[in-house]
């Protein structure tokens, strides 16, 4: 069943507690890396047309503070 309109844009960024790799993933993988608790953390979810453009206009060190908070645990 299809509940969102087919223009919502998101995009949920998840963490691997023991390795620290990062995913960025579609809301179906959400959903089975919620499942995989506790190993995966939710740490953010973003738009990701606006935090590319962000990204994108940013320069050295903004970009990379960007990037890093993306991926950080709250």
């Amino acid at each position: 069943m299809k509940t969102l309109p087919d223009s919502f844009c998101v995009a949920f960024v998840y963490k691997h507690k023991m390795t620290s790799e990062v995913l960025v993933v579609d809301i179906d993988r959400a959903r089975e890396l919620d499942a995989a608790r506790p190993y995966w953390q939710h740490v953010s979810t973003v738009d990701p047309i606006t935090l590319l453009q962000l990204i994108v206009r940013a320069k050295g060190r903004e970009r990379n503070t960007i990037i890093k908070e993306l991926s950080e645990i709250p």
